[in-house]
């Protein structure tokens, strides 16, 4: 989800994709091409110290989804036979803090009004 995400941001915006990018490098693109990422010191609400670390934030848990997936708790890389030591709490909990930053980052793709339009 994040990853696709991603993508959609890089083509939208007319930028290469690289399929050999690793997820936490398509969340920085992402981010960079929407002028969202934690670093820009862009004005308005998306520049605000709070914003800034809430999106800071969701990168962080997009980085620690990339790492649960590439260690076998995940479906992604053809993995087959049963996730152990996770549960359902843990797939919950990836699974919202994606869509959290997956629906910030589509919303501002959308927006009118955001930095990037700028």
């Amino acid at each position: 989800l994040v990853e696709s995400t991603a993508k959609i941001v890089l083509v939208e915006r007319g930028l290469p994709v690289n399929d050999k990018d690793d997820l936490p490098k398509l969340v920085l693109q992402a981010e960079q091409a929407l002028l969202v990422h934690p670093t820009n010191h862009a004005p308005g609400p998306d520049g605000s110290d709070a914003v800034r670390k809430i999106l800071g934030g969701a990168t962080t848990v997009t980085a620690g989804i990339a790492e649960l997936r590439n260690r076998g708790f995940g479906t992604g890389h053809g993995q087959i036979g049963k996730r152990v030591g996770l549960s359902a709490r843990h797939a919950h909990l990836a699974f919202n803090g994606a869509r959290t930053w997956c629906e910030f980052i589509l919303d501002t793709l959308a927006d009118p009004d955001a930095p990037w339009r700028t």
